[in-house]
């Protein structure tokens, strides 16, 4: 089994926090250690060794890349010269790897950001799905999890047929509907019937199948893919590289291969503790806060007020917020976002708008 970790991503619906030059996967937002250091050490367990660990990463954040992991293998960093979504930076890793990896190895393909509070559910949940995958080998499997709560910004799965159960909470489900990113009726209806699991964006397949997908699915793709993989290897052709990956659709992977996979399975695990930290208010949902359940960081006064979550950086800044009530307060050097929580994550399209009046300094 060979894991890659996706880490090209900006994380625009955590700014300020999270910006070009500093992404949210390089910070440590919950903890003592940055979000791809927790992911790296958790995977790592799970394979033979650094050797077997991948990194998708803009080639921009190469060096704070190796801050942050010492121990990456230099020759498994697959660079993207820019952003074109999941879609080609996954043809691109999968091509990589099947210039180094045989095709019946077991790929899998993480985010850099998650929150797993169970690293041994996991692990456990991997183990099981390269087991199906050696027999199941045409099909594409991705973990998800039972939601918790109702956001109307993920996908969901409902579960059909049970194809495969270990002794403990682990199983693998046909994957019967899928549900994208559905109104809030529709997504309380379906929390409610217990039939759904959240998407988590993870991924996991057989790697000689994934390419045979690329392949048919996205030839034009591929064929430019395998062309940047072997300017790699031959070295000191950024700028050929550079215009190659800019002439690529931006698409996401389920655009571009999943929802027209003819096999989709979902892993699952009960105890995985899951929660996809690319949004404020899933931040403050998930993090323990005070008695008046403000979660803060910094210096911050929060007087008859509760429910907030208040983050500051500055050091010689004190934030005081006064009789407020389910808001969302972040403030950088670089810009101050202030929100109601239940619209936190509009953030994206504020940053559209800095964009457009110019100020791109500042993201």
């Amino acid at each position: 089994m060979k894991i890659v970790i996706r880490a090209g991503g900006t994380g625009t619906r955590l700014w300020p926090m999270s910006r070009q030059t500093n992404p949210k996967q390089f910070q440590a937002i919950v903890g003592e250690e940055s979000m791809i250091k927790m992911t790296y050490d958790r995977v790592l367990a799970a394979v033979s060794g650094p050797i077997d660990i991948f990194v998708s990463i803009n080639q921009a954040m190469l060096g704070v890349l190796k801050e942050s992991l010492p121990d990456i293998v230099d020759a498994n960093i697959i660079t993207e010269t820019e952003s074109r979504n999941t879609g080609p930076a996954m043809c691109l890793e999968v091509c990589f790897l099947a210039a180094v990896c045989d095709n019946d190895e077991v790929i899998v393909s993480v985010p850099s950001d998650d929150f797993i509070s169970d690293a041994d559910a996991f692990r456990k949940l991997l183990k099981l799905s390269e087991e199906f995958l050696q027999s199941q080998p045409d099909y594409i499997l991705t973990p998800a999890v039972k939601p918790s709560y109702l956001d109307t910004g993920y996908s969901y799965f409902r579960a059909g047929e049970n194809l495969l159960s270990n002794d403990g909470e682990e199983k693998i489900f046909k994957v019967a509907e899928v549900a994208e990113k559905p109104d809030e009726k529709r997504c309380g209806e379906m929390i409610e019937s217990g039939e759904y699991y959240c998407h988590t964006g993870m991924y996991i397949w057989r790697l000689g199948y994934i390419k045979q997908l690329f392949q048919d699915l996205q030839p034009e793709m591929t064929k430019v893919c395998e062309e940047i993989v072997a300017l790699m290897k031959v070295g000191n052709a950024e700028q050929k590289i550079t215009e190659l990956y800019g002439t690529l659709e931006k698409m996401s992977i389920e655009s571009a291969i999943t929802d027209k996979a003819p096999k989709l399975a979902m892993s699952v695990s009960v105890n995985l503790g899951w929660s996809d930290l690319g949004k404020w208010h899933i931040i403050k949902r998930m993090l323990l806060a005070d008695e008046t359940n403000n979660l803060t960081k910094g210096r911050v006064v929060a007087h008859n007020a509760s429910n907030n979550l208040i983050y500051t950086t500055d050091a010689k800044k004190v934030v005081v917020v006064n009789d407020l009530h389910d808001l969302i307060v972040v403030d950088t050097p670089e810009g101050l976002f202030i929100s109601s929580s239940a619209k936190s994550a509009d953030v994206k399209e504020c940053v559209a708008k800095i964009k457009e009046n110019g100020w791109e300094e500042v993201l």
